[in-house]
């Protein structure tokens, strides 16, 4: 029961992070597979699943406010559909040893030009 619990409670913050436009997402990757114990690839999967879900109030809100460019959502949708599809079989092919390194990486360099940039555009 309370592995549930805090599956739900990371669910929620998550969640509202994803919605805050914070990357959500991330976040619930490194909890899945750093404290659940789940295999990179499924936990890649349970993101892809719960970004489906995360991302239609999100984008109501913005279509809303007007901060959609139509014609450019459409090219987006439809280049990101093919790419995830490849992604898809690329990460299948690679396996998780090779996936958690690639993920690792791809955190500490974000991390990295966010250190590096945070001073030249005066954020942070």
């Amino acid at each position: 029961m309370t592995d549930f619990l805090m599956g739900a409670a990371v669910g929620l913050a998550t969640g509202v992070l994803t919605g805050a436009g914070v990357g959500g997402g991330t976040l619930l990757l490194l909890y899945l597979t750093a404290a659940a114990g789940v295999g990179q690839s499924q936990a890649q999967g349970v993101n892809l699943l719960y970004f489906v879900a995360a991302a239609p109030p999100a984008l109501i809100s913005h279509w809303k406010n007007h901060r959609i460019a139509a014609r450019a959502a459409v090219w987006a949708a439809l280049s990101g559909c093919a790419a995830a599809a490849a992604g898809s079989l690329l990460s299948q092919a690679a396996g998780d040893a090779l996936l958690r390194r690639l993920f690792g990486a791809l955190i500490i360099l974000i991390g990295l030009r966010e250190l590096l940039s945070a001073g030249k555009s005066g954020k942070k």
